[in-house]
C-alpha cells in the first residue's frame, strides 16, 4: 500500500473441485468480467493485467475447457491475458465431484503426457515488468 514498484512477482498454489472452465469460449474479452476459472492479479484503476492463474477442466479428456496447452486444448485466453498466465488441471478423465488433492496447480508438476502446461518457462513463479513504476494496488480476484 502506497509503495512504489515496477516489477512484480508471485506464486500461488491451488487445488481444482470437480469441473473447472478454464478460458470459457463464452466469457467476454473483458478483464472486468469473469473471464477464467481461476485467479486473475490486476493492478490499477482501469484494471491492467498482471498475470493470470486458469484452471482447466482436464489434463487428456476431449472437452471443450480445457487449458490451451492441455492434451486436447480448449479455449486461448482473452487478449488482455497474452501469454501472462498458467493454467493446469489437477483432473485426468471426465469431470467427477472431488477435490482433486493429489495434483497441486500451477507448480509445473504433474502434468500427463502430450500436456505442455507444466513446461511453462518460470514456473512456479511469475514475474511481470512493467513499462513504467506505479504505486496502483494489487487486486487479486478468485473466480
Amino acid at each position: 500500500y502506497g509503495k512504489r514498484y515496477k516489477r512484480v512477482c508471485g506464486q500461488a498454489v491451488g487445488y481444482q473441485y470437480f469441473s473447472m472452465d478454464g478460458f470459457h469460449e463464452e466469457v467476454s474479452d473483458n478483464i472486468n468480467s469473469y473471464y477464467v476459472d481461476g485467479i486473475s492479479i490486476t493492478h490499477g484503476f482501469p484494471r491492467k493485467h498482471l498475470w493470470t492463474y486458469a484452471v482447466g477442466l482436464s489434463d487428456d479428456h476431449n472437452d471443450c475447457c480445457n487449458c490451451p496447452c492441455a492434451k486436447y486444448p480448449g479455449p486461448s485466453p482473452p487478449s488482455f491475458v497474452r501469454d501472462h498466465y498458467y493454467c493446469e488441471s489437477g483432473n485426468t478423465g471426465g469431470p467427477s465431484n472431488t477435490v482433486y488433492t493429489n495434483d497441486p496447480l500451477w507448480d509445473g508438476e504433474g502434468c500427463g503426457a502430450g500436456n505442455n502446461c507444466c513446461s511453462q518457462s518460470g514456473m512456479p513463479w511469475f514475474c511481470r515488468e512493467l513499462p513504467m513504476e506505479t504505486d496502483d494496488d494489487i487486486e487479486v480476484r478468485l473466480c
